[in-house]
This record gives structure tokens, C-alpha cells and sequence, in this order.
């Protein structure tokens, strides 16, 4: 049949609840009938997706089989071939399903990274292709972690707003800050008063403006003991976060640039390490676990050493020691912990060195984040434009050429009403 293209769809997918929970898992030979959606390549072209029925039974899977206009034509056995390139493409891109979830505290399955179905196309040369699904953002900042010497530079947001303008300017990486959470969400000062919804709701929101890009979320102390910090992280997989960093600070905690920190025991800061590696490991989720010291300004630097090795011994990805004294102090640490990656928090005016991408890159962090590099500039031109309101009567908005419309537009406006237009909506046709 010319120009025809067989496509096959293998799922080692599990029986899932409403919550994204395992009820039953199922391997690829004995998966369930289940209805998925196909993409038909005609002659190298797209033709556009369709709903097609994949049903396995046994060692055998059935595939529909579609003419040059996309339509149904017959169904055909899958070959050995297709199979095993299915199967490879699964095992590369998405690790297999766990074993069912039996109640508690559930871990959830990171079906952005491992459940959905592999794509495999026959076309009628016999050529037969696998096309895997997209990398999730904490596989995508694993594998730069691992596979590059890359700096990864993410600016700190505080809301929908400033991540919104972080993507308009393009970085691909950001990091939620939880003073900037509950500046902006709670209108208080970072004292620990943000709870575990605040800051997943948040990171959730952020992180799926664009789901494709990387975010490190704030985790704190992980909101309480091991059964607490496991229900965390699982909050966070969920939420698409590609990593977090958890700390050793008391629950009481605070700012880590504010003097006055307490640090718990490093008994009690490793369980909250195991904790937070036996959830991930758990759910098979590729979220990058950082693990993070305060001991600095309470036990030294030393200290700090002893628990971050400790960490990394638990399985920790990357380290974080916060506070640091000076730059010597900075460079010493990527050197004592090398070949372990660190990441490097930048607050400018705060109790550590200013310590710029470029000194970051030649010391050997990997990665680098600016809590305040969005909250900061946010307060200065606020107030500035409200202390002229107050004088003047006006803000001074009408001196720029930013209106309405400019806002909208780095707030998505254009995807919103492409989404209207392609579903058939007349809501824009006139434009805005």
C-alpha cells in the first residue's frame, strides 16, 4: 500500500486513580485494552492524530494499519522488530512502573517521565522509527547535571508575573524562591510562616506556565519528620518541580541571610535526607534532591562539610551550603566536595560575598540561583511608582510604552486565543 504507514503504541503503563495513583500495574504484554492517541505519518508528513486502539494479547500487540487519506485500513501483528524498538524506547526514556501502591501515604508516578507510551512507525519502505516522548524538566536537569559541565543560571520568582517575564527574556531554568512565596503569597517576612500548600501550590503553578522548562523549588525543612517530608516530595513530583533543596534549619526557621539561625542535629537532618531519597526513589522519579546546610553561621565551616558528605553518601544530587563567608570559603567548598555538584545562592546584600555568573562558572559550581533578583527590582520600581502617585498624582506608567495589551502578551494572551481558534472558538475573531 503506498505511502502507508504502520504505527504501534506499547504501554507498560499502570491502572492509575483520579489522584495519578497506582491501583494495578500492568506490563507491556498484558496491558489492558486501552484507548490512546496515534499520529499517522503519511509520506514523511504529518496527517494529523487520530484516536486508534492498541490492544495487547500475549506476545502479540494489534496496530491499525491506515491508507495515504488516514483512514482505517486493516490490522496487522506487530513485528518483533517494532516490538523490541518499543520496548528499548520505554526503557531508555522511562523507567518501568512500581509495584501497586497499597494505601498511606502514596508515592505518585512521574508519568511525565515514565508512563507514557512509546511511538513506534512502519513506513512503507520498511523503515521503522521509535519517537520517544519528551524528557520531563527533572530528567532534562539530571542529565545536565550529569552529562554537561554547564552552569545552570536560574533567576528567582516570586509569582506567576516574574516567572512569566523570566520565560518572556528566556531562561530556560528558574527557581522559586520561599521568601519571594511568602512576601508575595502571605505578605510576611520569610520566618518559616509559608506551609507545605503554600509552597506546592505555588511551585505547581510556576512550573507549569511552561511544563518544558526547569524549576527548583524552595522545600525548607520539608515541613516536619520523615512521613511529612515524604508526602512533600511526592506534592512536588506531582507538581512538575524539577528539583528542591531541603535544609537542616530548625522548623522554627528563617531566611538564611538573617542572623540568628538554628540548625537541628545532623541525626535529625540526614532522616530528613533519607526521607526525601526514599520518596523519590520510591515514586522513580528523576526530581534532582539538593541537599542544603545552614551550620555555617552557628557551627563553621567545617561543620558543614561533615553533614553535606553525609548527605551526599545518603544519595543527595547536588549540595548546598548556605551563608557563605567569603569567596575563598566558596571556591574551598567546590574543591573539598568536587567531583559533587553545589549550587551556589546569590543574595545580594545579604550575608555572603557577591559572587558574580562568570566567578560562579571559574569556581565549578553548577548551578546558581538569585533569590531576590526578581522581589528586589519589584519593590524599587513599586514603591518608586507609588511614592509619585502619592506626590504627584500620577505613576508614570503613561511615560512608557507598556499598556495592557504588552502585559497580556508576556502573560500568555496569544497561546489563549490560539487554543480558542483551533478548537473551533470565535471568541477573538475580531481580535482584541
Amino acid at each position: 500500500m503506498a505511502g502507508a504507514t504502520r504505527t504501534a503504541i506499547f504501554s507498560a503503563a499502570p491502572e492509575l486513580d483520579r489522584e495519578g495513583q497506582t491501583l494495578r500495574s500492568f506490563p507491556a504484554e498484558a496491558a489492558p485494552k486501552t484507548k490512546v492517541d496515534a499520529r499517522h505519518h503519511i509520506d514523511g508528513e504529518v496527517n494529523g492524530a487520530s484516536s486508534a486502539e492498541t490492544i495487547s494479547n500475549g506476545d502479540t500487540a494489534a496496530h491499525l494499519q491506515v491508507n495515504n487519506t488516514g483512514n482505517e485500513a486493516s490490522t496487522a501483528p506487530i513485528s518483533s522488530t517494532e516490538k523490541a524498538i518499543a520496548e528499548n524506547d520505554v526503557n531508555d526514556h522511562r523507567e518501568a512502573p512500581t509495584a501497586p501502591n497499597t494505601g498511606g501515604d502514596l508515592p505518585p508516578q512521574d508519568m511525565k517521565t515514565h508512563h507514557e507510551p512509546a511511538l513506534v512507525a512502519e513506513s512503507a519502505n520498511g523503515h521503522v522509527t521509535a519517537t520517544p516522548n519528551p524528557l520531563s524538566p527533572a530528567t532534562k536537569l539530571k542529565h545536565r547535571l550529569r552529562d554537561t559541565q554547564d552552569l545552570i543560571v536560574c533567576l528567582g520568582v516570586y509569582d506567576g508575573f516574574s516567572a512569566r517575564i523570566a520565560l518572556s527574556v528566556g531562561f530556560d531554568a528558574m527557581y522559586m524562591t520561599g521568601a519571594g512565596t511568602t512576601a508575595s503569597r502571605l505578605g510576611m517576612a520569610d520566618l518559616g510562616v509559608a506551609s507545605r500548600t503554600d509552597m506546592k501550590e505555588h511551585a505547581d503553578m510556576i512550573a507549569n506556565l511552561d511544563p518544558s522548562k526547569i524549576l527548583i523549588a524552595d522545600m525548607d525543612t520539608g515541613y516536619g519528620g520523615p512521613i511529612t517530608i515524604t508526602t512533600t516530595v511526592n506534592q512536588y513530583i506531582r507538581a512538575n518541580v524539577a528539583g528542591f533543596h531541603i535544609e537542616d534549619q530548625l522548623l522554627t526557621k528563617r531566611c538564611g541571610h538573617l542572623a540568628g539561625k538554628k540548625v537541628v542535629s545532623q541525626e535529625v537532618y540526614l532522616s530528613r535526607i533519607r526521607a526525601a531519597k526514599a520518596a523519590k526513589d520510591k515514586a522513580r522519579s528523576d526530581i534532582v534532591l539538593i541537599a542544603r546546610t545552614d551550620a555555617n553561621q552557628q557551627h563553621g565551616y567545617d561543620e558543614c562539610l561533615t553533614r553535606l558528605r553525609a548527605a551526599q553518601d545518603l544519595g543527595a544530587d547536588v549540595g548546598l551550603l548556605e551563608g557563605f563567608k567569603s569567596k575563598d570559603e566558596a571556591r574551598r567548598a567546590v574543591q573539598d566536595l568536587a567531583p559533587w555538584p553545589l549550587l551556589l545562592n546569590v543574595v545580594e546584600n545579604g550575608h555572603s560575598p557577591l559572587i558574580t555568573v562568570d566567578e560562579a562558572r571559574d569556581m565549578g559550581f553548577r548551578i546558581i540561583i538569585f533569590s531576590f533578583g526578581t522581589l528586589v527590582p519589584a519593590y524599587l520600581a513599586i514603591k518608586s511608582a507609588f511614592e509619585r502617585l502619592k506626590v504627584e498624582g500620577i505613576t508614570g506608567v503613561h511615560e512608557t510604552e507598556i499598556s495592557p495589551r504588552c502585559i497580556f502578551d508576556v502573560c500568555g494572551l496569544e497561546e489563549a486565543m490560539e487554543v480558542d481558534e483551533n478548537a473551533g472558538g470565535e471568541d477573538f475573531k475580531g481580535g482584541v
